[in-house]
């Protein structure tokens, strides 16, 4: 589960196609799924019109290696972008890429969650199903279909108030999911 975006998304604008090439190859030779997918996007002809090859061969060496890219990733990004924080305090937001969803494709998904802990450490509750005496600190859904954290959609957020946290959770999962972003969790 690597979910390392070391460079965000943005940044490739600026990069040259070749570079690009090698940072989506990189990343899927890593497993990086976020940052494969924000390469494709740059990639896309939507933003280079010179680099239709270079996208389909990215592609179909990614395909080779059993990895689809987010489609929707950069309109994600995009989206949670729009959101900044008012208030600074405890509690941070997650957002977690879900894999596998049935009648989803290529099945992908988004979990949106605030904690007081670190993004990393409830990202290891809900996938390792941890129970408190209370019951369970996962999400079925997003225990048995997390993928990965995503970083680029919610760093810029954190830290925050618990209500502040617990008011964007709702609003940025309702921003995506009227942008037919495919979205659970947002309490």
């Amino acid at each position: 589960m690597n979910h390392s975006a070391t460079v965000p998304y943005r940044s490739f604008s600026s990069w040259k196609t070749q570079d690009v090439v090698e940072q989506a190859n990189k990343a899927a030779d890593e497993g990086d799924i976020e940052t494969l997918s924000y390469c494709l996007a740059a990639l896309s002809p939507k933003h280079r019109e010179d680099a239709l090859t270079a996208w389909l061969d990215v592609t179909e060496y990614a395909k080779k290696l059993g990895m689809a890219p987010v489609d929707w990733l950069e309109k994600a990004a995009e989206i949670a972008g729009r959101f900044t924080p008012k208030t600074k305090g405890k509690h941070n937001l997650y957002i977690i890429l879900l894999y596998e969803l049935k009648g989803k494709i290529p099945g992908y998904g988004l979990y949106v969650g605030e904690t007081s802990k670190s993004p990393a450490d409830r990202f290891k509750e809900h996938a390792e199903r941890k129970r408190n005496r209370k019951g369970p600190l996962f999400s079925r859904i997003v225990y048995k279909h997390c993928k990965c954290l995503l970083p680029t959609l919610y760093n810029h957020l954190n830290p925050l108030s618990r209500e502040e946290a617990k008011e964007l959770e709702s609003k940025i999962a309702e921003a995506l999911k009227l942008a037919g972003i495919p979205v659970y969790g947002g309490h």
